[in-house]
């Protein structure tokens, strides 16, 4: 009977799953004290490039949210990913962080937010985004949840809309 190391043990995806489903229900717990509110809406948006944008990829983006969530946002791209599939799929990866000023409701602040999505350069631009709320400030200190958008970016124009729905959590 061969003998498992203990790394290897370790390195199953088992273990994996366990340890993130253990650190979900210690995030569900810290977060039992706060209200959550269903979001939906659309978005619009216009890329800025240097001077005015500070980003290591030279792309932000500029743009103006409606719906349940209401009011402006700013993202700075970090990072833009092609994969051994790109040059077949024009599908490429990216991370940004935004920061969005607004409204839900009776409550107003800033959401700061980490996304990770892909876009597809040809064609119509087709965007998707997980954007996770990881704090915020005013009424939304502390704030929590995720946001998915899908949509369309023309890179000739430098413009594009998305439908978002998600939950945004406040203490």
């Amino acid at each position: 009977m061969k003998q498992q190391s203990r790394n290897s043990r370790f390195a199953h995806p088992g273990w994996k799953l366990m340890a993130a489903a253990a650190l979900m229900s210690g995030a569900l717990a810290a977060n039992a004290a706060q209200t959550c509110y269903p979001v939906t809406g659309h978005y619009t948006e216009s890329a800025e490039f240097p001077p005015t944008c500070g980003s290591p990829v030279f792309l932000c983006l500029k743009g103006n949210v409606s719906g349940t969530l209401r009011g402006s946002f700013a993202t700075t791209v970090n990072v833009l990913v092609p994969s051994a599939d790109t040059p077949t799929t024009g599908v490429v990866a990216f991370n940004s962080d935004t920061v969005a000023t607004g409204f839900i409701g009776n409550r107003s602040g800033t959401l700061q937010i980490k996304n990770a999505g892909s876009i597809r350069g040809a064609g119509a631009g087709e965007i998707v985004d997980l954007q996770v709320i990881v704090g915020g400030t005013g009424d939304f200190a502390g704030a929590s949840g995720a946001i998915m958008s899908n949509g369309h970016f023309d890179q000739a124009t430098g413009s594009g809309t998305s439908e978002y729905s998600g939950t945004v959590c406040v203490q």
